[in-house]
């Protein structure tokens, strides 16, 4: 049993909302209140959590309440260095969503502060605890393909054709990278959690399907685990979220949206090879909520949590290595 971590949230509203949702299903936190401009966002959040909410005025009243454990970081992400480190310096536990901040040294200066005090810092890398991508893990870690050949990558939509000229995303200082930054960073976390840590060797970038001084699409090359790996982020493709893995003993096809898992087995004979719709062969997984609990724990403990701000740093570096070996191309 876990004794229920109370906690208060900068951004009640959007993802917030989402973050809530998980808390509540992980059974062991409590919210008491939290940070944010709109009012009626605190008004769907009172609806939603069947109670009333204490409304601070800034991160500052929230991390000074003796009642709060530990501060939930679910605003834009360049808010979420400076707003976690107030937290962090009240003595607070933090959770930060991702991607943990644009500016990498900030990041750094959070991540060590937090690991020399004994401040828990959790984050919201929650792709990687999904039960496909659980599902995938098992299988690579069993050997279902045998020794491992390539890996291509893909993470895109086509919002960067639609953005206002005012959203954030095309703020380059708010959004080093683009799409690698805002959603493609998933698909970095994903690469080092399913192969090992890795880096970039090469890369093209385009930056002229928008008007916008943010990069527009990507495609690296790079080793992840020694294994070499191909990976397409984008703003202005459709909308893609998947892996394909290449073996020896045969390869696998990922879809998240819509979910599909198909496996694919070496023969020897040319057309003969069976593709076979695993999907459905997936077991269930609570890894996401049991990630959260280990946060609760961890809370309590004063430790590091399984899936810690440091694992948000080093996502972050291979962003901004991406950004520095990638050729812009017109």
């Amino acid at each position: 049993m876990i004794e229920n971590i109370r906690y208060g949230i900068v951004g009640m509203g959007g993802f917030g909302a989402h973050r809530r949702m998980t808390l509540r299903n992980a059974g062991c936190f409590e919210i008491v209140g939290g940070v944010d401009v709109r009012t009626d966002a605190f008004e769907k959040a009172e609806n939603e959590e069947g109670r009333t909410l204490r409304r601070y005025a800034d991160v500052d009243a929230l991390a000074a309440d003796p009642a709060i454990d530990a501060v939930f970081i679910s605003t834009p992400a360049h808010l979420h260095v400076p707003l976690a480190m107030k937290a962090a310096c009240a003595g607070k536990a933090v959770f930060v969503e991702k991607p943990l901040g644009p500016d990498l040294e900030e990041c750094r200066k959070l991540v060590e502060y937090c690991e020399q005090h004994n401040i828990p810092h959790g984050h919201g890398f929650s792709l990687r605890h999904a039960p496909v991508w659980v599902y995938v893990k098992q299988l690579l870690d069993d050997g279902a393909l045998g020794r491992l050949v390539s890996v291509s990558a893909a993470c895109m939509h086509s919002g960067g054709l639609a953005f206002s000229a005012d959203n954030w995303r095309f703020a380059p200082d708010h959004n080093p990278g683009g799409p690698l930054f805002q959603c493609g960073i998933h698909k970095i976390d994903l690469l080092r959690f399913l192969l090992g840590d890795g880096h970039w060797t090469s890369g093209l970038v385009r930056k002229h399907f928008t008007s916008s001084p943010t990069d527009d699409a990507y495609v690296l090359t790079g080793l992840f685990g020694g294994v070499p790996c191909t990976f397409h982020s984008h703003y202005v493709a459709s909308y893609r979220h998947a892996l394909e893995i290449y073996g020896a003993h045969g390869g696998l096809w990922i879809s998240e949206y819509p979910l599909r898992v198909e496996l694919k087995t070496t023969q020897f004979e040319p057309f003969k090879e069976e593709v076979r719709d695993i999907t459905s062969e997936m077991p269930p997984s609570d890894k996401e909520l049991d990630a959260l609990r280990d946060f609760a724990i961890a809370v309590r403990e004063r430790r590091q949590p399984i899936t810690s701000g440091r694992e948000g740093y080093k996502a972050m570096k291979l962003v901004l290595e991406a950004v520095r070996v990638a050729v812009p191309i017109d």
